[in-house]
């Protein structure tokens, strides 16, 4: 969320295994990401670094914790 019109995020593991990586050039102040690596396998859950780097202003680092629920397949 907020982030500017031109940027592009970074998604990492800990250990620093690119997982995704979207280049941003609208108007929309957000991204949404579907919880999925490059490859459309969903992730796992862990600790995870977000880097936004922004042409000509900066860039930012975030750590981000994703608690996965397990999958039901009573529920199907």
């Amino acid at each position: 969320i907020n982030l500017p019109r031109r940027c592009t995020v970074t998604i990492y593991t800990v250990s620093g295994t690119l997982v995704r990586k979207f280049d941003k050039d609208s108007e929309s102040t957000i991204i949404e990401w579907d919880l999925k690596n490059n490859y459309g396998i969903s992730i796992s859950s862990g600790l995870y670094i977000i880097h936004v780097n922004t042409p000509g202003v900066g860039e930012k680092i975030v750590k981000w914790f994703g608690a996965m629920r397990p999958i039901d397949l009573n529920a199907f």
